[in-house]
C-alpha cells in the first residue's frame, strides 16, 4: 500500500508551457517542506474524453504505489473536424508524513482523433531514462487502440474484465504481443489456473475440450474465456474448445468441471477462495489474495516482464475467434 495521500494540486496549463507550469508548482509544494520528486517510470493513461470515469481505479492510488510521470490523456474521437490538443493541466500529489513527503506529478492533456502531434507531444514529456507503460484504462473492445501512443511504450496495462466483447477485445490486443502485455484480470485467475494444476495431481492431464466445462458470472465472461486459452495452450488443444455458459444463480464467480464420468473433479471460486472437490480425496482450498484494481496495476506496473503464458492464451482464444 501506499504512503497517505496529503495533497493535490492542479494548475490550468497549455502544451508550450507544461515544463514551466510544473517548475512552478513544485516549487510552490516544496515551500511548506522538504518533498522528494519520486519517478520510477513513465506512466502514459488513455481514457476516453466524455465517458463517466468507472469507480474503483484510483490513479493517486496507483502512483502512490508506483510514483512515476504520469501523463493522463483523455482522448476523443472526432468527426470530420481538426485534430489537436484542447487543453492540458499540470498537477502534484504528494504523499506521506511531513517529514518523508515524496510527490507525483501528473500532466493531463484533452485530445480529438488520432493526431499525429500528441506522440510528438508525449515524446517531449517524458523521461527518456525511464521506460514507459501505457495503461489502456476504457474498454479496448470498444475504445480502439491509439496505435501511434501503445506503440511507444514497453508495456500494456489493461482489464479485460470490462471488455463488452471478449472476441473484439482479443484480435484488437493481437497485433502487440510484441509488447509486455499486462492484464489485471489474468491475475484473478491465478488462484483458478494453480486449482486446476492441484486438479492435474488427481486426474489424467490428457483432458480433451469436451472433458472441461466451464461455468461463469455473467460479469466475468472474459475470465472464463482467458481460462479457456490458457489451457488450449498448455494441452495443445486446435479446434475445439470447451463448453462455456453462463451461470443462473448462486454465489460463484467461475466454476469448472472436469471428466466425463459420474464423479468429475469440480472446481469453484467465489472471488474469496477456490475450492477443489473430488470424491476420492478431501476438498482443497485456496485462499484468493485480496487486492483491489489500483493494488492490481501497481502490482503490474512493478513486475515489467513478458508473460509468456498470458501471451499463449491469447493466441490460443485468437485462434478460436477467427475460427469461429
Amino acid at each position: 500500500m501506499a504512503a497517505p495521500l496529503t495533497e493535490r494540486i492542479w494548475r490550468a496549463s497549455t502544451p508550450a508551457t507544461i515544463e514551466r507550469d510544473l517548475a512552478d508548482l513544485w516549487r510552490d509544494v516544496g515551500a511548506k517542506g522538504p518533498v522528494a520528486r519520486a519517478i520510477m517510470s513513465n506512466l502514459v493513461i488513455v481514457r476516453a474524453a466524455r465517458v463517466e470515469r468507472r469507480a474503483g481505479v484510483s490513479i493517486d492510488e496507483v502512483a502512490g504505489q508506483h510514483p512515476s510521470r504520469v501523463l493522463i490523456i483523455d482522448h476523443e474521437q472526432a468527426g470530420s473536424g481538426p485534430c489537436g490538443i484542447t487543453g492540458a493541466r499540470v498537477g502534484v500529489v504528494t504523499y506521506g508524513p511531513p517529514e518523508a513527503r515524496y510527490g507525483v506529478e501528473l500532466v493531463a492533456v484533452r485530445s480529438a482523433c488520432t493526431d499525429e502531434s500528441l506522440p510528438a507531444l508525449i515524446r517531449r514529456l517524458v523521461r527518456g531514462e525511464r521506460p514507459i507503460s501505457v495503461w489502456w484504462a476504457e474498454d479496448l473492445s470498444n475504445v480502439p487502440l491509439l496505435a501511434s501512443i501503445v506503440d511507444m511504450g514497453r508495456q500494456l496495462v489493461y482489464d479485460s474484465r470490462h471488455w463488452a466483447s471478449v472476441s473484439k477485445g482479443v484480435k484488437a490486443i493481437e497485433p502487440w504481443q510484441h509488447l509486455d502485455l499486462a492484464d489485471v484480470n489474468w491475475r484473478r485467475l491465478a488462484p483458478i489456473r494453480r486449482a486446476i494444476i492441484e486438479a492435474a495431481k488427481i486426474d489424467r492431464t490428457d483432458w480433451r475440450p469436451s472433458d472441461v466445462r466451464i461455468a461463469h458470472r455473467a460479469d466475468h465472461e472474459s475470465l472464463a474465456w482467458l481460462l479457456v486459452g490458457w489451457l488450449a495452450s498448455r494441452l495443445g488443444w486446435n479446434d475445439d474448445r470447451p463448453r462455456v455458459e453462463q451461470l443462473q444463480d448462486g454465489d460463484a464467480v467461475l466454476s469448472v468441471s472436469i471428466g466425463m464420468s459420474a464423479d468429475p473433479i469440480k472446481i469453484r471460486s467465489d472471488g474469496r477462495q477456490v475450492v477443489v472437490q473430488h470424491a476420492s480425496r478431501p476438498s482443497s482450498i485456496i485462499a484468493v489474495p485480496l487486492e483491489g484494481e489500483a493494488d492490481a496495476v501497481a502490482a503490474e506496473l512493478h513486475t515489467l516482464s513478458h508473460d509468456v503464458r498470458l501471451h499463449d492464451a491469447l493466441s490460443a482464444l485468437h485462434r478460436y475467434f477467427n475460427a469461429a
